[in-house]
């Protein structure tokens, strides 16, 4: 029952699949697809483009703009540029530029400037590199500053806002 053995001669059935016609027929079809999908999105993205965004209620209110983060009685303070070098290690440099935002009138900003550069400087020359490194350094930095800003001014500073910190 073994098969019989195909003669070498015989003709071999044609190879069936798809021709070449049928497969630049499917690239044309799906090329006008792709043509008309990507016209209609762009439509749209022009179409809400053109339009205004409705405006929100925090953007206004009757009229008047929101208020910011700090009253309209607060005064920005630029400190005089601190540098200082850390405790460990020895020949490392740090360099703070920042600012204060004094809340109130009738404060002597040039003592009260004067007087938390001090305390900054104080405070910059007892950390170490490992403690600053890193975003949560940076905001532990951060926190512990304006803390000791608020106290060193007995609540007349609102903020300390960091512009520069290089370390060296």
């Amino acid at each position: 029952m073994a098969k019989p053995a195909a003669a070498p001669d015989a003709p071999q059935a044609p190879a069936a699949g798809p021709t070449v016609a049928s497969l630049i027929m499917a690239m044309v079809v799906l090329t006008g697809l792709s043509v008309g999908v990507g016209g209609m999105f762009g439509l749209q993205v022009l179409s809400k483009i053109g339009r205004q965004p409705p405006a929100s209620k925090t953007d206004t209110k009757g009229g008047e703009a929101v208020k910011g983060r700090f009253s309209d009685k607060a005064t920005l303070h630029a400190l005089s540029p601190i540098v200082t070098n850390l405790a460990s290690p020895e020949r490392t440099w740090i360099r703070l530029e920042a600012s204060i935002v004094i809340d109130g009138e009738g404060v002597e900003a040039k003592g009260l400037a004067a007087s938390i550069t001090e305390d900054t400087i104080a405070y910059l020359r007892t950390l170490s590199l490992p403690l600053i490194e890193g975003a949560s350094g940076l905001l532990h930095l951060r926190e512990e500053l304006n803390d000791r800003t608020r106290i060193r001014s007995g609540g007349k500073v609102r903020d300390l806002i960091i512009h520069t910190l290089i370390v060296e």
